[in-house]
């Protein structure tokens, strides 16, 4: 028996990719930007990504433990 988990928990890891993509991508600019505001702000962007990065990578560490929990039940 197979609910797909495995499958729907490596496209959420692969959103999670993307987004820490964008961050290193802004924080190219924000190292190339001399305002002040300009660069702040997208320093702010830039560790927001990352914490969703983060936290997108957690919830996968979550289904993968789920996952591998109903496969160790399916073996009993």
């Amino acid at each position: 028996m197979t609910d797909g988990l495995w499958e729907k928990a490596n496209k959420v890891s692969e959103l999670g990719y993307k987004v820490h993509s964008a961050s290193n991508i802004v924080e190219l600019v924000a190292e190339k930007i001399a305002m002040d505001a300009e660069s702040g702000a997208l320093w702010a962007i830039h560790d927001h990504l990352e914490i969703l990065s983060k936290r997108i990578e957690d919830q996968v560490q979550n289904l993968m433990e789920i996952h591998r929990d109903q496969r160790i039940q399916e073996t009993k």
